[in-house]
């Protein structure tokens, strides 16, 4: 019976050691597993993490490429190179500066040149301007002829069918070259000084300028009416003729008893070469 009873206890102890082994066993099978999966879950950290790194990577990529696509798709409205206007547009073209103003006149109210090319918009046109030529180019380098330069003589009459004409001439005394356009202003002078009658009224067309070297002369034409052929009356005669050159406020005078004006008319032409 002590043996049956060894036998059974030696069982039990041996079924013990086997749990125990078990349970040994599964623990350090739980162990295994639990390092095994600390170590995949450490493996597959940094790889989760490579992966958010790069879809971040991506994303902030394409953001910045989002951006600089706007900026430059903004920047071609008001940033750096103007954009070519679209044809038939009311804008000019961006590398062509648009005149600015009108050009200046030139000496024959020819407009001047232009620096600017011309532009699909009402801008300044560019051709250049044809200046003054032959006698126009002296009048524009000279200047004025003046009261002071200038001296005055007075033809003998030219009667014929009932008019009487008078060829007015003006020389250049000065020491330079000057011109004279237009109209002179003539009115007759009693001795006192008093006006008689009315200062001459214009007859005919302007003329164009003409140039006075030194010594050169100009004329103009004062016209009368023989006595009777309009009315019977005529003004007194004169003591002096008082001149204004073209475009001069100062007068020149000359001493002389004639014209003697009847039919109260009295004209003067506008200068011309003597």
């Amino acid at each position: 019976m002590s043996d049956h009873f060894r036998t059974f206890r030696t069982s039990s102890q041996d079924q013990d050691q086997d749990q125990d082994q078990d349970r040994d066993q599964d623990r350090d099978q739980d162990q295994d597993r639990r390092q095994a999966a600390g170590r995949e879950a450490g493996r597959s950290r940094p790889a989760r993490a490579r992966r958010a790194w790069r879809r971040g990577a991506i994303a902030a990529s394409v953001t910045l490429l989002a951006v600089a696509t706007a900026a430059c798709g903004g920047g071609g409205g008001s940033g750096g190179s103007p954009a070519s206007a679209p044809e038939g547009s009311g804008g000019s073209a961006s590398s062509a500066p648009s005149a600015s103003a009108p050009a200046e006149s030139g000496g024959d109210g020819a407009p001047g040149a232009s620096s600017a090319p011309p532009s699909s918009t009402a801008s300044v046109s560019s051709a250049p301007s044809a200046g003054p030529s032959g006698a126009g180019q002296a009048a524009v380098a000279s200047s004025r002829c003046t009261a002071n330069q200038l001296g005055l003589s007075l033809s003998a009459p030219d009667v014929g069918a009932g008019n009487i004409r008078y060829d007015l001439r003006l020389v250049n005394n000065g020491a330079g070259a000057c011109v004279l356009r237009g109209f002179p202003g003539v009115s007759l002078l009693a001795g006192d000084g008093a006006l008689i009658g009315e200062p001459a009224t214009r007859e005919g067309e302007r003329l164009p300028a003409v140039t006075l070297p030194p010594g050169g002369t100009a004329d103009v034409t004062l016209h009368t009416l023989n006595k009777g052929i309009k009315g019977s009356s005529c003004w007194a005669a004169p003591s002096l003729l008082k001149i204004y050159p073209p475009g001069s406020k100062d007068a020149m005078t000359l001493r002389t008893s004639t014209p003697v004006v009847c039919g109260d008319t009295f004209t003067v032409t506008a200068v011309r070469s003597g």
